[in-house]
């Protein structure tokens, strides 16, 4: 399994597995991930510019893991940084990995490899918010192992669930 950059060969493959994962933000403006995906490929584009300051993205940076025999995306990552905090931190986006790959440590190199670039860029945070839906309680264990720590929790309106955020100080 090799990381590499989010690149227009391999967006759509990405985009299909998000949207398999997080079925619930393909219909959401803010958490679409082919507007985010592309948007983050076509940083000079003037469709996108407006909507990335919408949305108070500064930045924002995919990678994917290829499984070398397949050549298919079996995982995605993103560091993206926010207008209220991008001196200080990166937010971690997207991070999942395919149901088929699952234990095989790919989400946690994944999470190493943003880690690792968020301390390269000089960033004191890595924040994350995620929720407490049942599929993501494999994400919240490796998000503890690694050291991202529960810093708040909010009701989602209308929903039983709540949105965790975690941090990291690097």
């Amino acid at each position: 399994m090799g990381i590499k950059p989010l690149s227009h060969e391999t967006l759509e493959q990405a985009i299909s597995l998000v949207d398999r994962i997080f079925p619930y933000q393909k219909d959401a403006m803010y958490e679409n991930a082919r507007i985010v995906f592309s948007a983050s490929l076509e940083k000079n584009n003037s469709s996108y510019k407006p909507l990335l300051e919408q949305m108070q993205i500064t930045e924002a940076n995919y990678w994917v893991a290829i499984d070398e025999n397949s050549s298919k995306v079996v995982g995605i990552t993103g560091l993206y940084g926010y207008a209220e905090d991008e001196s200080e931190a990166y937010w971690l986006g997207y991070t999942c990995v395919d149901p088929d790959f699952r234990g095989q440590g790919i989400g946690a190199k994944l999470v190493d490899f943003v880690i690792e670039k968020a301390r390269s860029a000089g960033k004191k945070f890595l924040r994350l918010y995620t929720s407490n839906f049942q599929n993501q309680a494999i994400a919240q264990i490796l998000y503890e192992k690694r050291g991202l720590q529960i810093i708040g929790e909010e009701q989602m309106p209308g929903s039983e669930f709540k949105k965790i955020y975690r941090e990291l100080k690097l």
